[in-house]
């Protein structure tokens, strides 16, 4: 993927050549604010100024740009292609002079159907210089509500077509890693039905359609004849994608009892943003919300992280991977925010590196995931252990009604368990469950499970924790300058919040009770 977005970015960053060069400073501008100017007016127009910069410099205006170009000039020369650098480029028409009082018009952009693009083979809206020119001038007029911030280049067919292939090429990759994701995503949420999976699909689909609208292909395959769509799709997923991922954030860092402020500051601005999708529909512009939907990522990309860290450093070090790939994903994004509030001149590594980095970011959050697959199978097992522990008779010491004990020496099993768990210390890894347990003595999964609730009546969960807590009792005991956090992982806990809590309920105090009783007795 690294790799792709080089290529990408090298294509589009090399010196300029005769098969693809940037044209942009060969126009001249002239703004007309009433929008209404006759373009008979505009070839009569004195005040036009030369474009200094290698790209358009308007952001969000709601002007009327006449661009102007010397027909005769070479990198204008006829069958080049003119290639606007903007996918959500509401509007631009050619006027080319095919005789001395006769013009030519050619429309693009994605306020009409694609297939009534002069070339709807384009990814970005474009023209074909046509083979004969009468005149000195040929002009191009620009609408759109977004962003009018991007290069002119002017490529030769063979060039243009290479171009197609690759970015083609690039998009349907990125789809397919996004896709993997997404199944992963569902299959969690189907298997285990936790809502923070659910969250996190929608969040991704949202993303995916958003960049793909505002990048990719989705005008073409997705809705090349809905113009409308088009024109409000990509701010209505950027906007959706806010609630989504907002909500798995509140889930996965479980930040209503870590944060319970940043827990309603979250859940309010995901309301705000669902309010502002039907307003973005019926509305004429969409400037005001696209401001405000990046002021909203401007403004909770450093509090999501910042809470990410607090609750990381209080012992929750399963979050890592979350903190290293959103962290990396949205610092990175910052970029191509800047660039939307027109503060950042148009790059493509700057504009394209948070489309490249997004799947990278869900490729880390899979470790995430398999690590909270591994909380999930010790749960699991816990289930699994009072599934066959069920029995007939209300004493915890009824036998099993289809026991797996009957021809294994139960004291001699006991015996061996007891004394692999002292002697090698396997509970001090936090990844020790009942499979593991089971190998190491020779019994199959449900055996040990019966094994432990018929002879000592408990669950191997409860087992596993009484030999990490006599060992915690030992570090409270021996080592006062140890912390608590250090004590959770030394004994095979993996939080600090589960430490606390197993400790409690096996003592009836807390770990910094008990250390404080053991001082005072001392």
């Amino acid at each position: 993927m690294f790799l792709l977005f080089l290529m990408l970015t090298g294509i589009s960053c090399t010196p300029d050549h005769s098969g693809n060069r940037n044209v942009t400073d060969l126009f001249e501008f002239f703004l007309d604010p009433s929008t209404d100017i006759p373009f008979d007016q505009i070839q009569k127009q004195k005040s036009w100024k030369q474009i200094s910069k290698t790209q358009l410099s308007f952001n969000f205006t709601t002007d009327t740009i006449w661009l102007r170009g010397k027909a005769n000039e070479g990198g204008f020369s006829p069958d080049r292609i003119l290639s606007l650098e903007w996918k959500a480029l509401d509007s631009a028409i050619l006027y080319y002079p095919v005789s001395r009082k006769e013009f030519q018009t050619f429309e693009t952009g994605d306020t009409i159907p694609k297939s009534k693009w002069t070339l709807p083979e384009a990814l970005y809206p474009s023209f074909k210089i046509p083979k004969h020119s009468e005149g000195s001038y040929f002009y191009i007029r620009l609408q759109s509500k977004s962003l009018i911030s991007f290069p002119i280049r002017s490529m030769e067919e063979r060039s243009f077509n290479k171009r197609i292939i690759l970015e083609t090429a690039i998009t349907w990759l990125i789809l397919g890693v996004c896709a993997v994701m997404f199944i992963f995503a569902l299959f969690y949420y189907f298997a285990f039905g936790l809502s923070e999976f659910f969250f996190y699909a929608g969040y991704v689909v949202c993303t995916v359609l958003w960049y793909n609208g505002q990048y990719g292909n989705a005008y073409d395959v997705l809705w090349p004849e809905f113009a409308w769509w088009q024109n409000k799709a990509i701010l209505v997923f950027s906007t959706l994608g806010i609630p989504f991922s907002f909500q798995f954030v509140r889930m996965f860092l479980n930040t209503k009892l870590h944060s319970p402020r940043i827990d309603k500051i979250l859940l309010i601005i995901g309301i705000v943003a669902l309010l502002c999708i039907p307003a973005i529909l019926i509305s004429y512009t969409t400037k005001i919300f696209s401001r405000i939907v990046t002021y909203i990522y401007i403004f909770s990309i450093p509090m999501i992280l910042g809470t990410g860290l607090q609750i990381y450093f209080k012992g929750e070090k399963r979050i890592l991977f979350f903190l290293l790939s959103w962290g990396s994903y949205f610092i990175i994004s910052y970029n191509t925010i800047f660039y939307f509030l027109g503060i950042l001149p148009y790059s493509t590594p700057l504009l394209y590196s948070g489309v490249f980095i997004f799947p990278i970011d869900l490729f880390f959050l899979l470790f995430n995931l398999l690590q909270k697959y591994e909380k999930l199978e010790g749960e699991r097992n816990e289930i699994l252990h009072r599934i066959l522990t069920l029995n007939t008779g209300t004493s915890k010491n009824a036998r099993y009604v289809k026991s797996k004990l009957n021809s294994i020496n139960t004291e001699e099993s006991l015996a061996k368990l007891e004394s692999w768990m002292r002697e090698t210390k396997p509970y001090l890894d936090e990844k020790l469950d009942l499979e593991i347990a089971s190998f190491a003595i020779g019994l199959t999964v449900q055996q040990t499970s019966e094994l432990l609730n018929s002879k000592l009546g408990v669950s191997f969960r409860s087992y596993l924790n009484s030999f990490r807590i006599a060992e915690a009792k030992k570090f409270l005991k021996e080592k006062s300058d140890m912390s608590m956090l250090s004590i959770a992982y030394a004994t095979g806990f993996g939080s600090k919040t589960a430490f606390n809590v197993e400790f409690k309920k096996a003592t009836g105090q807390s770990p910094l009770q008990y250390r404080q009783a053991v001082d005072s007795i001392e």
